[in-house]
């Protein structure tokens, strides 16, 4: 809620008939009020990193209550970081093998692309 480290802002905002939402670097699961104003979202950043944001198990609470198409793990370690923040792993830990698509550093797709059953894309160096 901003008390420790400041203020955060959240990006919501529909691109080509698909709705995106970017929490920033989350630091307490959502609020019925906030999860109001997001509304609909099909595809949803989500911090996973735990030390300066929320970690895997609060990111899956979020993505819970937003139930997005796909969620896509942010802000967590790769290889020649400094931070102290936790890998992807343990948030991947929480879902299927069979759900995760890891998509390389970019993807091309459009709104008919969208899964019929909820994936985690993870992007790669």
């Amino acid at each position: 809620m901003g008390a420790k480290r400041g203020d955060n802002i959240l990006f919501k905002f529909t691109l080509g008939g698909i709705n995106f939402c970017h929490l920033g670097d989350l630091g307490h699961v959502l609020d019925g009020d906030l999860l109001k104003q997001i509304g609909n979202v099909d595809i949803l950043f989500v911090p996973v990193g735990n030390v300066f944001t929320i970690g895997p198990k609060e990111a899956w609470e979020v993505i819970h209550t937003i139930k997005p198409a796909v969620a896509i793990p942010m802000h967590y370690r790769v290889g020649g970081l400094s931070l102290s923040i936790k890998p992807v792993e343990p948030f991947l830990d929480f879902v299927d093998e069979d759900s995760i698509v890891r998509v390389g550093n970019e993807i091309d797709f459009e709104s008919e692309d969208l899964p019929g059953e909820f994936e985690v894309w993870v992007f790669t160096l």
